[in-house]
């Protein structure tokens, strides 16, 4: 593993900010905070604030027209929403509001991951359009769906796609796009999720009937009751924490912590959250944890097991009893969930071990009829997490392979991919994830081009795992001080990760393995630099490989500083992310 201390701060920068620490300083500047504005904004969320204007966003108006003239002439609405967690938690919010302003709401379709897989179909538009609808309103998709936006509009449908995904050459017509990534947009932050991008056409819906002085039906401030979804998809879909996206997921985690969604109540009771909430500085114990490797993976795997419309049923549940037999049987997708992934990156993990030795393959592409569609996102992240390769996992049926991606840093899925367009019958995106599709007699070619391109745009660095390191401490900055300007930072996720440090030169006092398996490293540690003190620090899963370490030997840690709670006393702890023996 790389060790890789970030750039220090300038000089110029430390000078301007009197009122901040050096370490503080040097934790904004390494995520881009560089002026008073965007520092105010980062400490203090303003709801109020810090929410952009949603008519920023091009087609957002024609939109909003287009809605409320559906309204008005009660016109029969369907949302067609995407299987993941942000596209469901977005369905669930554009039905709140168009029930709420007394549309004729028609319900929602969410493909079938396994059978008809991402985006719009044909076969849906043709049922959409027998049924009666109007208009079709697409979450956390439809940005690539041209042919079946064409389709649509042949059959007197018309379509708003609500969309945060890369936008390619050609934009779908006829139709109205909200997704500021198109050319043109001037909406100043460009990262929301799709949920997120759901909630500014909610807000803009509200606001312009607001400024017409129409009759609602609904409180001020009752859209704030919407950001326990919005948060929940932010976290799940990996969206940078930053800027607007901060704001949302920070009272988004004060209105879960209060949720009125039973089906989230029981989900949390299940996973053993137990929500609680101060008014007095709007604090919960919840956190960007709690969302994304707790409640979000539940979402996800009605989708991946099952069908997206069992978490689309949970979320809008209003009787108690059916969303815990809801809960109970998504926690047991889970755990199945958890041991099929396992067993198929196992299976990967052999095949990756037969690779000839004269072939060194910059980018991981396997495939296989018997694993589960829904599964090989999840398998595609392990593998690129162990092997440090851009991953493509494909699941077969018939003539036909439709993967998933995961990349690594410097490495942007939507070029690269783009590079073989001509081998692909379709594929879309993010940088560091994608979805594709292609023939059986094609991946073998798509193999050796992306390896090709793979090789053109990365340096044998960039295949090597890397950790990069906020800053060095001495021993004697490890203290509660530190951690409170830490919690400042609050809440941590993509694009604001929870700072990494390191210290040298510590002697081990006592190692212990500990957990059911005796996986995990636990160290007590002491400086010569501060007599009597004693550092704990805890490296999960880190036994194997440090099974040498003794009492006396000095090491080098890389840690994040975590608290340990015990039988009601609080304790400073190291969590050990790598650590290398002196010699």
């Amino acid at each position: 593993m790389i060790w890789k201390l970030k750039p220090k701060a300038p000089e110029e920068f430390i000078r301007q900010f009197p009122e901040y620490s050096p370490l503080v300083l040097q934790l904004l500047w390494d995520r881009g905070l560089k002026t008073q504005a965007a520092i105010d904004e980062f400490f203090n969320p303003d709801y109020e604030q810090d929410l952009h204007d949603p008519f920023l966003m091009l087609g957002m108006k024609e939109a909003v027209e287009r809605i409320n003239k559906a309204i008005e002439r009660q016109e029969k609405i369907i949302i067609f929403g995407d299987y993941d967690a942000d596209g469901v938690c977005g369905t669930v919010i554009l039905k709140t509001i168009l029930e709420a302003l007394g549309a004729n709401f028609g319900g929602v379709e969410i493909p079938d991951r396994k059978n008809e897989g991402y985006g719009l179909n044909f076969e849906v538009v043709k049922k959409i359009a027998a049924e009666g609808a109007k208009l079709i309103i697409t979450v956390d998709c439809g940005i690539t769906d041209i042919e079946e936006i064409l389709l649509a509009s042949s059959l007197g449908l018309e379509v708003i796609v609500v969309d945060h995904h890369e936008v390619g050459k050609n934009l779908p017509k006829p139709g109205i796009i909200i997704d500021s990534l198109q050319k043109g947009d001037k909406y100043p932050f460009k990262e929301l999720a799709g949920a997120g991008v759901a909630f500014k056409l909610t807000q803009a819906l509200i606001q312009d009937l607001r400024a017409k002085n129409k009759k609602l039906g609904i409180n001020d401030g009752w859209e704030k009751w919407l950001l326990d979804l919005v948060a929940l998809a932010t976290v799940a879909d990996c969206m940078p924490l930053i800027g607007e996206n901060r704001t949302l997921v920070r009272y988004g985690l004060i209105v879960l912590a209060q949720t009125q969604r039973v089906g989230l109540q029981e989900l949390m009771k299940i996973a053993r959250l137990n929500p609680t909430f101060e008014i007095e500085g709007l604090k919960t114990n919840l956190d960007t944890y709690s969302l994304g490797f707790v409640l979000a993976p539940r979402l996800n795997v009605a989708g991946r097991i099952d069908h997206a419309n069992l978490a689309y049923q949970l979320l809008i549940a209003k009787d108690r009893q059916e969303a815990q037999i809801m809960a109970q049987k998504i926690n047991d997708y889970n755990r199945l969930r958890q041991k099929t992934t396992d067993e198929i990156v196992a299976e990967i993990e052999q095949r990756i071990k037969q690779y000839p030795k004269d072939k060194n393959y910059s980018v991981i592409v396997e495939a296989d009829k018997n694993w589960s569609p829904g599964l090989i996102g999840l398998v595609a992240g392990k593998i690129a997490d162990r092997y440090h390769r851009p991953t493509f996992i494909f699941n077969q049926k018939g003539n036909f392979s439709r993967g998933s991606a995961r990349s690594i840093k410097n490495f942007n899925l939507v070029e690269a991919i783009g590079e073989c367009a001509d081998l692909l019958i379709e594929f879309g995106g993010h940088p560091s994830a994608a979805g594709l599709e292609l023939e059986n007699k094609n991946l073998e070619l798509f193999r050796q081009r992306i390896n090709e391109v793979a090789l053109a745009k990365l340096s044998q660095e960039d295949f090597l795992p890397s950790l990069e390191i906020d800053g060095e401490l001495e021993p004697d900055q490890i203290n509660w001080e530190l951690f409170d300007n830490l919690v400042r930072f609050e809440p941590f996720g993509q694009g604001n990760s929870q700072p990494l440090f390191l210290v040298k030169n510590l002697e081990i006092v006592n190692v212990r393995f500990v957990g059911s398996n005796l996986q995990h490293l636990k160290l007590e540690l002491k400086s010569d630099k501060m007599k009597g003190k004693i550092f704990k620090a805890i490296g999960f899963r880190l036994a194997d490989g440090n099974g040498k370490l003794k009492a006396g030997d000095k090491v080098d840690i890389v840690f994040e500083l975590i608290v340990d709670e015990w039988n009601g006393n609080r304790d400073l702890q190291m969590r050990i992310i790598d650590l290398k023996q002196r010699q």
